[in-house]
């Protein structure tokens, strides 16, 4: 599977040390790890020589804390990508309906557990989306519905009401909402309702938080339905590093801050940027934006530069012509639209 941060194969094509490898393929957070964060992980290095907590009760503390949500309706992973081939091997759904473009490990977890029928929905119309979804559930009834709300790779935002209103009318499917990007419009997030209906909410610390490289993410849902996805759950699946992290991370206000901060003034430069070059892209509440290049043989010509864009092909309804690029600092932003400029105009 293509995914983006791959910039270990982009050093050995470009023979670029890593650090010189301006990835803004992956959406990930560059701000680092606040110091006290830091200072914590240095405290905890004895502690190494010890198992893990396989039921990860401090992080599942700190979150029941945060939202009101009760530790049986909270199940970790190896990031949310684990949690998303858990949920459809322990749930065995026949059938599932898939909203495109999207993250493509969805259509993979139900082919590796052979679901019998898979069918996906592609509109790259935002306005269109609910009553798409609405139109093929009247013609048949799934039993799972896979939403990356907001969505990779348009970075749209389906209204909450619109899931609920959704999910009520079809109480025997299961809808899995996909929150990795959530954290760019917290107020939207469905975590609350999918402690005792057939929602079930999947988050991941990598995006917002900056934690690619620990992976951790969790599910919150029904308590039966989290019962199911834990008796497939490898033991110690979530090294005790990314358990302390995510626990701290969660509740540091300052860095969510500053984080909000950090993007808003980078996302207006990119929005800036982008218009000044009179190209087509997707208005994006999340960390990057689906953007519609004219000529072909931009991922090459920036991979000779050492910056990695994420090349859309593989995305269901994709072509060569889009790509998705993450913010990153204004340095790197600023090199981005240089390159992008020459090219254009070459």
């Amino acid at each position: 599977m293509i995914h983006g941060g791959d910039i270990y194969t982009a050093s050995e094509v470009t023979g670029k040390a890593l650090p010189e490898i301006i990835d803004m393929s992956s959406s990930v957070n560059p701000l680092p790890l606040p110091e006290r964060i830091q200072r914590k992980i240095i405290e905890k290095i004895p502690l190494l020589h010890k198992y893990p907590d396989t039921e990860v009760r401090a992080f599942k503390r700190t979150l029941s804390n945060l939202y009101g949500i009760p530790s049986e309706n909270i199940v970790c992973g190896n990031g949310s990508t684990e949690l998303i081939y858990l949920t459809v091997k322990s749930l065995k759904p026949e059938s599932a309906l898939i909203l495109e473009p999207t993250f493509t490990e969805y259509e993979r977890a139900c082919r590796i557990n052979e679901i019998k029928v898979i069918e996906r929905i592609l509109t790259l119309d935002k306005e269109k989306i609910f009553g798409l979804l609405r139109k093929a559930m009247q013609e048949r009834k799934y039993e799972m519905v896979f939403i990356c709300n907001p969505n990779n790779p348009t970075g749209w935002l389906i209204e909450k009401e619109e899931i609920l209103k959704l999910a009520s009318l079809y109480e025997k499917t299961i809808f899995l909402i996909d929150e990795a990007f959530i954290d760019f419009a917290p107020d939207k997030t469905l975590l609350r309702h999918s402690i005792s209906s057939n929602i079930i909410v999947l988050r991941s610390l990598t995006k917002f938080y900056g934690l690619a490289g620990l992976r951790f993410g969790y599910a919150v849902a029904s308590s039966e339905v989290i019962e199911k996805i834990k008796k497939y759950r490898q033991p110690w699946s979530i090294n005790s590093l990314a358990q302390w992290i995510a626990e701290e991370i969660i509740r540091d206000e300052d860095f969510k801050k500053q984080s909000y901060e950090f993007f808003k003034r980078q996302k207006d430069f990119f929005e800036y940027s982008l218009n000044e070059l009179k190209l087509k892209y997707f208005p994006s509440v999340a960390n990057f934006y689906l953007i519609e290049i004219p000529e072909k043989g931009l991922f090459q010509y920036m991979l000779e530069r050492g910056i990695l864009v994420r090349e859309c092909s593989d995305f269901y309804g994709g072509n060569e012509n889009f790509i998705r690029v993450s913010v990153k600092n204004r340095a790197e932003n600023e090199k981005f639209f240089n390159e992008l400029k020459k090219f254009l105009r070459s």
